[in-house]
């Protein structure tokens, strides 16, 4: 069966982010595609890629403390331009004023502190899912 629809993580730091796909495989390998990133940039990039090859990124899950764009700047450009994906925000020390504007701007779904515990962000991500 050909997976179409994807989730992306995104974080600068590749420990965290080798864990959180990890943990993603073990629970949605079977219907999601799970894409990472270690940039905003990267994230947008790969966002476009996956669209042209006709797979949807239904979540994006974000750090916040990241060189050049913030976790916060990176969701409200993927809102403006794909309001459609869903947004959760984990991280360890974002600004309160920036899980705001992710919140307010981003149509941010949830915010997670890291250290993050697998059902904690599987209780945010699965009714995020359900309905796509």
């Amino acid at each position: 069966m050909k997976k179409n629809k994807a989730i992306l993580c995104v974080d600068d730091d590749s420990t965290v982010l080798d864990s959180l796909k990890t943990q993603l495989i073990n629970i949605f390998s079977d219907e999601f595609i799970i894409e990472t990133a270690e940039s905003g940039e990267e994230a947008l990039e790969i966002i476009e890629f996956l669209g042209r090859r006709k797979i949807d990124t239904l979540l994006i899950i974000t750090d916040w403390l990241m060189p050049k764009m913030k976790g916060d700047e990176l969701l409200v450009k993927v809102h403006n331009k794909f309001p459609r994906i869903s947004k959760i925000m984990l991280s360890g020390q974002a600004d309160e004023r920036a899980i705001q504007n992710a919140f307010k701007n981003a149509n941010l779904a949830a915010f997670i502190s890291k250290p993050w515990q697998t059902e904690d962000l599987v209780a945010a991500i699965k009714p995020l899912l359900s309905d796509k």
